[in-house]
C-alpha cells in the first residue's frame, strides 16, 4: 500500500483536552522522534506508510514509552499490537509477497525468522524491543490499510483502521468500520460518534485539530515528514 497525501486535521473532530495540550503533544512526539526516528524512519520505508502515521500511533498507543502496558500483557510495547497474532500476521505478510528484504533481515537480526523463511511464536520480550516493535506494528497497519474497507477514491478511510487497529475488526466498533455501504458510518465524524468513547477518543488523538497527525504534519513537518 501506499499513502502519498495526508489529510489532517480532520473538521469536527476534537483532541481530548485530557491527552494533553498542543505543545505537549508536540513535546511527546519530539521526544518519540528522537528516541525512535531511525526506526520510523526503516519502518515507513518498508511498509510504504508515511512517517508521521506511525509516529501518532506510538504517540497514542504508549507515549513513546516502550514498556507501556501491563507487564507481560499481551499488548504492551510501543504501538501495543496482539503478540498472540503476530505470527499469523508475518507469515501472511511474506506468503503474499509483500515482505521487504530489510525486514526479512531485521526479522533474522531478532531471530523471529530463521534461516528458512519460518516463524516462531512472538514473545513478550520481542515487544519490548523498540526497532522490532515499530516494524511489525507497521505491517500490521500496511495489511489494515490494504483492506478493501479501508480504501476510498479519495485515498484511506484512516478512521476505519485506527477503530479496527484498537478495537479489532469482529466487534461492534469493527464491524461499523468494515461496513462499505452504510452512510452512516462513511465519515470520520460519523464512524467517531458512533463507536466507543475509548475508539472515539483515539481517532481524535489521531485526526482531529491539536491532535498527533495534526501536530507531525505542520509543527514538526521539517523533522517528521
Amino acid at each position: 500500500m501506499s499513502i502519498n497525501t495526508i489529510l489532517v486535521p480532520v473538521a469536527g473532530l476534537i483532541s481530548p483536552t485530557s491527552w494533553g495540550s498542543r505543545a505537549s503533544i508536540k513535546g511527546q512526539l519530539e521526544k518519540i522522534w528522537k528516541n525512535y526516528g531511525t526506526f520510523i524512519s526503516k519502518a515507513s520505508v518498508n511498509s510504504n506508510i508515511p512517517k508521521p502515521i506511525i509516529a501518532s500511533f506510538i504517540a497514542v498507543e504508549s507515549g513513546g514509552n516502550p514498556n507501556a502496558g501491563s507487564a507481560g500483557h499481551i499488548t504492551q510495547g510501543l504501538m501495543q499490537w496482539n503478540r498472540n497474532y503476530a505470527k499469523t500476521q508475518l507469515e501472511t505478510e511474506y506468503k503474499k509477497g509483500r515482505m521487504t528484504e530489510g525486514e526479512k533481515t531485521l526479522f533474522k537480526k531478532y531471530r523471529v525468522m530463521n534461516a528458512n523463511n519460518t516463524f516462531r511464536d512472538v514473545t513478550n520480550a520481542d515487544q519490548l524491543k523498540p526497532e522490532l516493535n515499530i516494524a511489525i506494528g507497521s505491517i500490521l497497519l500496511g495489511q489494515l490499510l490494504d483492506e478493501s474497507w479501508a480504501k476510498s477514491d479519495k485515498g484511506y478511510h484512516l478512521d476505519r483502521v485506527i477503530a479496527v487497529y484498537n478495537a479489532g475488526a469482529y466487534g461492534s466498533t469493527g464491524k461499523m468500520a468494515r461496513q462499505l455501504t452504510t452512510p452512516k458510518y462513511n465519515t470520520p465524524t460519523s464512524l467517531a460518534t458512533a463507536v466507543s468513547s475509548i475508539t472515539r477518543a483515539y481517532i481524535s488523538k489521531v485526526l482531529a485539530k491539536d491532535g498527533a497527525m495534526d501536530v507531525a504534519t505542520s509543527d514538526l513537518k521539517n523533522i517528521i515528514l
